[in-house]
């Protein structure tokens, strides 16, 4: 019998995974601004969907793939970990990392974490524009953003789609620093975050992120769209992004039917 050695395994690992594939994702522009892990997420989760890896499958351990893609372990273990928790691989002590799905169930759950997760989810999806106008902000919704009467801003919303799904899984609204318009204005399919767009090409840079959710109820308009009925209950989802100066430069808001939100948190002992 002839036993392998942990070089085979590391040849085995170096077949399935390069240098030269984050290289290459580096250089496409909407992978720039995302976390270094979240690429290497990236890439191990386009493997599965190849079928290199297959449903069942061990993972090359954290060593081999470190070695693999000349990255530090701890970016190869945050990238495991954020598989793990859209339920694509799975880990057994003594067995290993295995491979559990190849495709995440979107309509399940609704899981962002992190200003690197929100990125991720634009990435994976498209929002589809059917309404705009620029519009001014006077009494309740002045009072809602927090501005002064008369500000301008560029209003646009639709649905967003896991793509190839026939069924919105969520409603999208933006409202944009006017100045800020231009950027967006002729874009009708969003396949990444509005707020990174706008980072990336104004120069603008949001410095925090302020989130409320409340209880909503979902329109005749919207229902069918998001494949709900006419005063199902949702989550409205509202956020603010605040930029230099504690300047708001853009406000979403996302309504989500209630059976695709899931919402944990973890203590610890002090």
């Amino acid at each position: 019998m002839q036993l392998k050695d942990a070089s085979d395994e590391a040849r085995g690992a170096e077949r399935l995974f390069g240098p030269d594939d984050l290289s290459s994702s580096r250089d496409r522009e909407e992978e720039r601004q995302v976390p270094l892990y979240l690429q290497v997420a990236h890439l191990i989760e386009r493997r599965i969907r190849d079928r290199a890896l297959a449903v069942g499958s061990l993972l090359p351990t954290e060593n081999e793939l470190a070695e693999a893609l000349e990255v530090s372990r701890q970016t190869v273990r945050h990238a495991i970990a954020h598989l793990r928790d859209r339920g694509l691989l799975s880990a057994r002590k003594g067995v290993g990392t295995r491979v559990e799905a190849s495709v995440r169930d979107w309509r399940k759950t609704y899981s962002v974490g992190s200003v690197a997760d929100l990125v991720e989810l634009a990435r994976e999806t498209e929002m589809r524009v059917i309404r705009r106008e620029d519009i001014e902000s006077r009494g309740k919704l002045a009072v809602e953003f927090g501005c002064r009467p008369g500000r301008r801003w560029h209003h646009f919303e639709g649905p967003r789609y896991h793509v190839p799904a026939d069924t919105a899984y969520c409603w999208s609204e933006v409202y944009l620093d006017a100045r800020l318009a231009p950027i967006v204005r002729n874009i009708d399919v969003f396949r990444t975050a509005v707020f990174a767009l706008v980072e990336h090409e104004s120069g603008e840079h949001i410095m925090e992120i302020k989130q409320d959710v409340r209880p909503a109820v979902i329109g005749p308009e919207r229902a069918p769209i998001l494949g709900s009925h006419p005063g199902d209950l949702s989550l409205e989802i509202t956020r603010r992004y605040i930029g230099t100066g504690g300047r708001l430069l853009q406000m979403s808001k996302t309504l989500l039917p209630a059976d695709r939100f899931s919402y944990s948190m973890t203590f610890k002992p002090d």
